[in-house]
Parts: C-alpha cells; sequence; structure tokens
C-alpha cells in the first residue's frame, strides 16, 4: 500500500513538472523558439572586468531523439553550459540539469557540440566566451 501511494504521489509530481514545462515550452513557441536559440549571452573577463558577449548561432547539426525516450513518448528538458572559442566552436560542453535524468544528456552534448557560432569580438579581436548555457527541450512530436 505505501509503494502505491509513493508511486501516486511521484506519478503526480511528474504530471506536475511536465505541465509546468509545456505552459513554459507554449509561452516560448510564441515568441518564437529560433529567436531563443540564436543568441545567447557569454561572458568575457578583460582586466578583471566581466564584459556580457551576445554569441550568435551560425549553423548547428540535427538535434537526434533517442529512439527509446521516442518509443515512450518522454518529454524532457536538458540545460548544457559550455565556452564558445575564437573560431565559433564550442567549447567545454558540459550537463548543467537534466528532467528527467539519465535520458536525453548525451543527445544534447552531442547536438551542442554540432553548433558553429560567429566567432565572438571584443575590442576588434577573437576571442574566447565563457559562461553561455542553453536549454534544450525534447518533445516527440517536435
Amino acid at each position: 500500500m505505501i509503494k502505491l501511494e509513493y508511486r501516486t504521489i511521484l506519478y503526480l509530481s511528474l504530471r506536475s513538472k511536465i505541465c509546468s514545462f509545456l505552459t513554459c515550452f507554449a509561452l516560448i513557441s510564441n515568441c518564437g523558439w529560433s529567436e531563443v536559440l540564436a543568441t545567447n549571452i557569454g561572458y568575457y573577463t578583460d582586466g578583471g572586468e566581466k564584459v556580457s558577449i551576445e554569441c550568435s548561432l551560425m549553423g548547428a547539426g540535427a538535434l537526434r531523439y533517442p529512439p527509446k525516450a521516442r518509443k515512450y513518448k518522454y518529454v524532457g528538458e536538458v540545460i548544457v553550459a559550455f565556452s564558445i572559442g575564437p573560431d565559433g566552436k564550442v567549447v567545454d560542453p558540459h550537463i548543467v540539469d537534466a528532467e528527467p535524468p539519465g535520458i536525453f544528456e548525451r543527445s544534447a552534448l552531442k547536438y551542442v557540440r554540432s553548433w558553429r557560432y560567429q566567432p565572438p569580438v571584443h575590442d576588434g579581436e577573437n576571442i574566447q566566451v565563457d559562461d553561455v548555457a542553453v536549454r534544450i527541450a525534447f518533445q516527440p512530436g517536435r
């Protein structure tokens, strides 16, 4: 009986998180999802001062939806943080958070590694930009 109650609570909690996520996703979609991914803010330290640099995404590979997740129609999101090198390539991507954990991380990392940005520039020089983070949503029908 206790296990059944725990599963029910877990199910309701997960259902609530998914509903919240879908609501946020719908709002973002109305604003233009491509705009959310097209520009990211990163940071560059110039003489001890942290400067925010706008980075423009120029190209990306395909987002692969894991077959097992597609089969069971899992919905989720992954937050990936990384740096952008002076050549515009993604450097050192790593997972910050994933919901649900253990399902979409590998696909998200592979996807982010395929991204190419316009090389970040500060004072006329190409620089490396750090602390860029993106949220990648996974939905089976997308």
